[in-house]
């Protein structure tokens, strides 16, 4: 269309990374002007129409071949696209657009946990509303049951039981700390006393 230009085509396995980031390409495929002075990336939509409007607005030069009622109007190609994504299951979309898939696992998930506390809260009420009324009487009986119980055995000296048996267990740890110090004494005395015998 444009044979005033030149017009080269590069693959992306055979081009390193680092002259796409120097040309600001980001996405294949791409299209891009470039002269000794300056350089101007398109992008905007991939069709004919829009094309070879860019070329002529950026180069000045008129298409050569331009046939447009070949082409069909972007609106109804658009709602064509549209109609086309409507008709396919989930799992072509999953297998076509995986990042929109997780991206829209992702926010339900936010919003399950944003909701859950407030489900599970509302369950709770639910429920403590809706349960059976219990017996009162029952919890009555019980409590004097228990008060009974507590009578039977004697909290009190069974408490003064477990604490004067805490303070003879450390009291007999002391005395044996005693002894074992006085015994340490005792020996490191005779050491000194069968040194100095010895020296002597």
């Amino acid at each position: 269309m444009f044979p005033q230009l030149e017009h080269l085509t590069v693959k992306q396995s055979s081009t390193s990374p680092s002259i796409f980031s120097r040309y600001g390409i980001h996405s294949l495929p791409s299209i891009l002007i470039v002269n000794r002075t300056s350089r101007v990336r398109y992008n905007g939509p991939k069709d004919l129409r829009s094309i070879v409007q860019f070329f002529k607005k950026t180069t000045g030069f008129e298409p050569v071949q331009f046939v447009a009622e070949k082409e069909p109007n972007a609106s109804g190609d658009h709602d064509k696209y549209i109609m086309s994504r409507d008709e396919s299951s989930p799992m072509e979309i999953v297998k076509q657009e995986p990042y929109l898939a997780f991206a829209l696992m992702f926010l339900c998930l936010r919003v399950f946990l944003l909701v859950l506390p407030e489900v599970l809260s509302r369950l709770k009420a639910l429920w403590i509303s809706y349960t059976l009324q219990f017996n009162l009487e029952i919890f009555g009986e019980t409590s004097q049951l228990l008060v009974r119980a507590l009578h039977m055995v004697d909290v009190r000296r069974v408490w003064t039981k477990l604490r004067l048996r805490k303070t003879q267990n450390f009291q007999q740890g002391a005395k044996s700390a005693r002894v074992w110090a006085s015994s340490l004494a005792s020996v490191s005395l005779g050491e000194s006393s069968a040194r100095s015998s010895s020296s002597s």
